[in-house]
């Protein structure tokens, strides 16, 4: 590596659902409204610059320019998650990447293929609003603006060229896939949603899509709970009303942004006393997670999380193998194109990205 290149080259350091449970995710996320604050904090370290913060339900990570050594930027982008949780084992649970390495992993988070459901749709969206919000911070320089605009074209070429992202492709559609796996055909089942998001948008679409008897929403904010349930002909609803449909519901599934637990062992239990043995059975797809753990304590209470659906998500991964590999091939050869275009720019050459394939 010449000179310049050392000191101007790309770092990620992160982690996600490979690398660590649920319970350490949850207490790294980092929520929208306070994402301008965490980069204020990365701002302040001299090491680094041209900073991303990506932050999702699997997985938190910074890419982020060097400003003199990669050595050092490494080391203080551990330190910024050393700051956010302080837990003994979270530098076993860090990742990182750097030059190429780094360039790669970003086209693969983009394309879906390091994402818990390989091929989601969702990422692409999430990757674009984080870099959106960096940008607007001021955060991002020259390198990492091309970067993830790249990573988005990338992203996009993907899911044109394969079929990756056919079949169940989200972490909803999987949730769904459970329940189908626990009563089968849906449509004589109450499944109350909590949550009126992103997420939960998905999740109530695929339970129309395979004909779900009742959907019932609950969302802090009503309206946004009605407009959700007017275009999927289900019933909408304020939290105020949680313990009485825990009372009817056969399937719980749980997207909310909270940031503590909605349902708590002291909530469920009165409610299971009243429900007389009938099973209840939560999916909570959240993260930080919206059912404490000690509710699956309850008798005839049964409770997944997020990482409970890796079963799943691996038979679905088994289908498409074919396109994966496609993918993959697709992606190392972008990367290794794009960071061609780094290399010539830091030696101050010309050098031209095709925006087709």
């Amino acid at each position: 590596m010449n000179s310049k290149e050392s000191i101007m080259g790309l770092v990620a350091v992160g982690l996600s659902h490979k690398t660590a449970p649920v319970e350490i995710r949850e207490r790294l996320t980092i929520p929208a409204d306070q994402l301008a604050e965490a980069l204020d904090r990365l701002s302040t370290m001299k090491e680094l610059s041209e900073s991303v913060i990506l932050s999702t339900c699997n997985r938190v990570e910074i890419y982020a320019r060097p400003r003199a050594d990669r050595s050092r930027a490494l080391a203080a982008a551990r330190r910024f998650f050393q700051g956010l949780y302080q837990y003994p084992g979270l530098n076993e649970a860090l990742y990182h990447f750097d030059a190429h390495s780094a360039v790669e992993h970003l086209f693969r988070v983009a394309a879906g293929l390091d994402s818990m459901v390989v091929g989601e749709t969702e990422i692409l969206g999430q990757v674009k609003s984080a870099y959106l919000t960096s940008q607007a911070h001021g955060s991002t320089g020259k390198i990492t603006n091309v970067l993830f605009q790249r990573a988005l074209f990338v992203g996009k070429q993907v899911r044109s060229k394969t079929f990756i992202s056919e079949g169940a492709s989200s972490v909803g559609s999987i949730a769904v896939q459970l329940a189908e796996k626990i009563f089968g055909p849906l449509n004589k089942h109450r499944i109350l949603l909590l949550g009126a998001g992103e997420m939960a948008e998905v999740t109530a679409r695929h339970l129309l899509s395979q004909k779900a008897g009742q959907i019932v929403i609950l969302n802090r904010t009503f309206d946004r709970a009605a407009a959700l349930a007017k275009q999927l002909n289900g019933v909408a609803g304020s939290m105020d009303r949680l313990e009485d449909e825990l009372l009817l519901a056969d399937i719980v599934i749980c997207s909310t942004s909270a940031d503590k637990p909605v349902l708590s062992k002291a909530l469920v239990e009165p409610v299971m006393k009243v429900r007389r043995g009938r099973s209840l059975y939560f999916v909570d797809i959240a993260v930080p997670r919206n059912v404490d753990p000690a509710v699956n304590g309850i008798d005839n209470v049964y409770l997944y999380n997020i990482d409970d659906l890796k079963s799943l998500v691996e038979e679905n991964m088994a289908r498409r193998k074919g396109e994966v590999a496609r993918a993959e091939a697709l992606v190392t050869g972008l990367a290794a194109e794009f960071y061609e275009w780094i290399r010539a720019t830091l030696e101050g050459k010309t050098k031209a990205l095709r925006h087709k394939s």
